[in-house]
């Protein structure tokens, strides 16, 4: 992997930061997707790195991940 690509640690850095920014909750306080999505992009593109080309394997996983904490959480 090239220097200049987002490595795996500061992807989950980003990404938890996007979904624990109340700008990226919808009006029934859900996570807007695109919205995460939209900021790690952002992230990387102001740090002048790229996303690795599994980006959106990764992406799927990271939230998969967090859809099921919040559901144990609330049962």
């Amino acid at each position: 992997m090239s220097s200049n690509v987002v490595k795996y640690q500061e992807l989950i850095v980003s990404f938890q930061n996007a979904v624990n920014n109340p700008e990226n909750l919808d009006e029934r306080g859900e996570v807007n997707w695109n919205f995460v999505d939209a900021d790690i992009h952002l992230d990387a593109g102001d740090a002048g790195l790229t996303l690795p080309e599994d980006y959106h394997i990764i992406f799927n996983e990271l939230a998969d991940e967090f859809e099921s904490t919040l559901l144990m959480e609330r049962c």
